[in-house]
């Protein structure tokens, strides 16, 4: 019984490892993305996924002299608008600046994870 039970933890161990790298991976891109003047990265060592917190110089990653003139139009469910303008309006903040701000951290959370395979572009 032991020896196959070691057996199957050996041929597990590779899938966990997996399974716990995507999971740090996930936890580190939810963390930035709360925090406006942090970023949170995945570092393995040993072979074990640890988070590392660091300051970021720039938030928003525009320089201070970047100005706000570049547009897009976006066609949106008038749901999805209204969620939009709530969520802005809860946080003290412009539908632009709500707007900019989501795409910024989600931006920081698809850098983060470039060795994830992802579908969709999810806010």
């Amino acid at each position: 019984m032991e020896a196959a039970i070691a057996h199957l933890v050996e041929a597990l161990e590779p899938a966990l490892r997996v399974a716990a790298l995507q999971l740090a991976e996930q936890a580190a891109a939810e963390i930035t993305a709360q925090l406006s003047d942090r970023s949170v990265e995945v570092v393995v060592s040993d072979g074990d996924p640890s988070l590392r917190v660091t300051e970021v110089a720039d938030p928003a990653g525009r320089g201070p002299a970047e100005e706000l003139d570049a547009r897009i139009t976006l066609r949106l469910p008038p749901s999805l608008k209204q969620l939009i303008e709530q969520s802005a309006k809860r946080e003290g903040d412009s539908v632009n600046s709500w707007v900019i701000d989501a795409l910024e951290r989600r931006s920081r959370r698809s850098k983060s994870s470039r060795n994830r395979i992802t579908e969709g572009f999810d806010l």
